[in-house]
């Protein structure tokens, strides 16, 4: 779709990660609060840009929760650019923060057309949409073309109420029209993001050795179906870029005065061969990026960490969730023990840090059942480690099988994850390790900022001061 008004105003679509009460991480159909006043800009926002600009928008990012705005800042801002469309990011954890404000925005700009993108639209969308009458639709894929094409269907340059591909909508207070869901696989092109329209110094992570950070993804989806994850394969597909369109990316962040590359995608390596060509290519460009990523211990070869390591990768993030033989096969998690412990030495062998992320209270799982993985995460010498408490997620196997799905109480799940975080962080002799890595002045910040964050979060835990970090979505 090409827009067709190039001597007249330009169509205005704001991008918008709305305000909240916490710092919520809620883009890519996952939820959290930032638990060391971490922050990352919004995927889902960042892969509209380039399509947007590429069609002749006018388009504006605003991060209320980067910029710290409030909510009537946030509605001053709007009113001040005057959108013919916003696209607003919206999540379970802050949804009746996200109803409230939404509704406020729709009464102070009732011609504003409210199009939604979220978790809360992956399991009945249509039902999210029925209920609040305050959007005029949703997108149910951020990659594709959909955002072209609801904007043009609520434009009124379409005729007609036929349902569009993925995507809900209303047309002139129509009853919601949902359209099918489809899941290509294979590759997918992508105009290039504009990471510029970001406030690319507001954005901090734990992970990151240089500063600034910009955050890319390499595909969509994900290659493995693990229960209790929105981005499974059942739910989003996989499909991957072309390797030469990531390269075309990095080219234009490296010319923003980025050093430092966080790689979104689910699993680096899902596919060895490309994602080897893309580090050697990262190589032979001389980007000399510092950079980290996730991936699984079950990809994760001699070969490919080489390639890893050469083109700047200093840490990998792996979802080891349990130590339990059995809760990691209920998950179908599809690793065991030996692959993790196979995956952390070739990764210390290489000189790559570890970071691992652990479900506390995968159902079925005892106390002890969880403790015995915290000392496993100590055994195999993680370098960070993080303690998520158990929750149906929309999108998730356990959310399409709720009544089977039982977990612990949940002050009892937090009582044994600030047991978990005390017993895994603070240990002389890990605190030491951590302070003898120290490359960097920015590695600094981010050791005292982390600490102060864990010190800060145990505190508020004891005393009952730490916001939920399970809310139900229904």
């Amino acid at each position: 779709m090409t827009q067709s008004n190039t001597k007249q105003t330009k169509q205005k679509v704001l991008l918008l990660n709305l305000p909240g009460k916490q710092q919520y991480l809620k883009d890519y159909y996952c939820n959290n609060i930032s638990k060391s006043n971490y922050l990352h800009y919004p995927m889902d926002l960042l892969f509209l840009t380039g399509r947007l600009d590429e069609n002749n928008f006018e388009v504006k990012v605003i991060d209320a929760l980067a910029k710290k705005y409030t909510t009537e800042e946030t509605i001053n801002k709007i009113s001040d650019f005057k959108p013919d469309y916003m696209v607003g990011l919206v999540g379970s954890l802050s949804w009746e923060e996200d109803k409230e404000f939404l509704k406020k925005v729709k009464s102070q700009n009732p011609k504003l057309k409210i199009i939604g993108t979220g978790d809360v639209f992956l399991d009945d969308g249509l039902k999210t949409i029925q209920e609040n009458s305050f959007f005029d639709g949703c997108i149910l894929d951020f990659s594709d073309n959909s955002i072209l094409n609801i904007i043009k269907k609520l434009s009124g340059s379409s005729n007609g109420k036929e349902p569009l591909e993925n995507c809900i909508y209303k047309e002139n207070g129509s009853a919601p029209i949902p359209g099918k869901v489809t899941r290509t696989k294979g590759e997918f092109s992508l105009p290039t993001p504009k990471h510029e329209y970001f406030p690319l110094k507001e954005y901090k992570y734990a992970f990151s050795r240089e500063f600034p950070t910009a955050h890319l993804m390499t595909d969509f989806g994900c290659a493995f179906n693990c229960s209790f994850c929105p981005i499974r394969n059942d739910n989003l597909g996989f499909k991957v870029r072309p390797v030469d369109e990531v390269i075309k990316e990095l080219k234009y962040i490296k010319s923003l005065g980025v050093k430092e590359l966080y790689f979104r995608d689910q699993t680096f390596g899902a596919n060895k061969k490309r994602a080897i060509e893309l580090c050697n290519k990262m190589t032979e460009e001389g980007f000399k990026f510092s950079w980290h990523c996730f991936s699984r211990v079950d990809v994760i070869n001699e070969e490919l960490l080489d390639a890893m390591k050469k083109s700047g990768c200093h840490t990998i993030i792996f979802g080891i969730e349990s130590a339990n033989e059995k809760a990691l096969q209920d998950v179908q998690k599809r690793i065991d023990t030996e692959k993790i412990k196979n995956a952390f030495a070739l990764c210390k062998k290489q000189k790559i840090r570890r970071a691992a992320t652990f479900i506390i209270g995968i159902p079925g799982e005892t106390e002890e059942d969880i403790m015995r993985t915290v000392n496993f995460a100590i055994d195999i010498d993680c370098t960070f480690a993080s303690f998520n408490l158990a929750d149906i997620r929309p999108g998730t196997d356990w959310s399409h099988h709720r009544e089977q799905v039982k977990f612990l109480p949940y002050d009892e799940l937090v009582r044994i994850r600030n047991k978990a975080i005390k017993r895994f962080y603070l240990r002389p002799g890990y605190i030491f390790g951590r302070i003898k890595e120290i490359t960097t002045l920015y590695d600094i910040n981010v050791l005292v900022e982390e600490g102060v964050g864990i010190v800060v979060n145990l505190f508020k835990s004891a005393f009952g001061l730490q916001p939920k970090m399970v809310k139900e979505f229904k």
